[in-house]
């Protein structure tokens, strides 16, 4: 009897560039510290669940959000030094313990907000329990929110 392995394909979560984690600004992501994945760089404002799971925690400064479910975990961590925004310009949709589908609306940030002060837009989407062998990044470049562009091999 063989090990047969399960496909669970990852939407993406906010509509934009996706790059390889490498090209994130930031080298705790960037070299993979905090797992394996890859950025965003957003032209839409939107996060949604990227696949069926439950809200794990949601960053005080409402910026940042993990996810757990089917064995899978990650962060999406919107922008980066936005945390000194104290949540300014962003509206959370969902709380810490909820069941999502994918496709739910779970962060919503203005852009210009970000800019104003001065933080960097680059939106990593990381893989915090995974190996990069469990991971297959089937689109890089422009990827439209809610569209299969990750595929994740688990046993």
């Amino acid at each position: 009897m063989g090990i047969f392995k399960k496909k669970i394909e990852i939407n993406c979560p906010i509509e934009g560039k996706v790059s390889p984690l490498e090209y994130c600004p930031d080298e705790v992501f960037s070299k993979g510290m905090t797992g394996e994945g890859v950025v965003i760089f957003p032209t839409g404002n939107i996060v949604y669940a990227p696949y069926d799971c439950k809200v794990e925690f949601i960053f005080e400064s409402k910026h940042a959000i993990a996810l757990k479910g089917s064995g899978i975990e990650c962060l999406i961590h919107v922008g980066l030094d936005t945390n000194v925004l104290k949540g300014n310009g962003f509206k959370v949709f969902v709380e810490a313990g909820e069941n999502v589908k994918q496709g739910d609306k779970l962060i919503e940030f203005d852009i210009m907000v970000l800019k104003k002060h001065h933080c960097i837009d680059a939106t990593p989407f990381v893989f915090t329990n995974l190996n990069r062998r469990d991971i297959t990044v089937d689109q890089y470049g422009m990827v439209d929110a809610n569209i299969p562009f990750i595929t994740i091999e688990r046993k």
